[in-house]
């Protein structure tokens, strides 16, 4: 776990953004959160939420914690209702990334913006929204997918039936 945290906050603080998605960066760390949230218990997502939130404000201008609260929201609450999902379905991880990726990017900015720490306008707000929507479908499927490949070759999960 603490190898795939390390690799994902390196890999999303290293790959470009671009303006038309506001700037915003890959969910690989959001990724790996929901991942967590989905296939181990409740202690280990929390522990991952906690560790990846650390390592993405270290690596950004967000002091310390922001994103932690923000991750380990998002853990409890999926791994609240993963008895409800398909736990290793593409579908449910693109909907996690779908709901979770603007829902962080959005508490981040409210409490970022309470602590008079960012002033963004809120047509900045809404290409950031829309940028995290976009890749929150597309790369935390993507995300969910290398984790799980991963942790079946190192022979820490089952492998899935066809």
């Amino acid at each position: 776990m603490v190898f795939l945290l390390v690799f994902g906050s390196v890999l999303q603080a290293v790959v470009p953004t671009g303006p038309a998605m506001g700037q915003v960066r890959l969910p690989v760390l959001l990724g790996l959160v929901i991942y967590y949230s989905l296939l181990k218990p409740r202690r280990t997502a929390l522990y991952a939420a906690l560790l990846a939130g650390i390592l993405q404000d270290a690596l950004s201008m967000i002091p310390l914690g922001f994103s932690s609260f923000c991750f380990i929201l998002t853990a409890w609450i999926i791994s609240s209702w993963r008895e409800e999902v398909f736990t290793r379905h593409w579908l449910t991880h693109m909907l996690m990334g779908l709901a979770a990726a603007p829902a962080n990017l959005l508490a981040l900015y409210l409490l970022l913006t309470q602590a008079r720490l960012l002033i963004l306008p809120w047509a900045g707000l809404m290409l950031k929204l829309w940028g995290s929507v976009v890749t929150g479908v597309i790369f935390v499927p993507l995300v969910c997918r290398a984790a799980e490949t991963l942790e079946v070759k190192l022979g820490m999960l089952e492998a899935r039936e066809s």
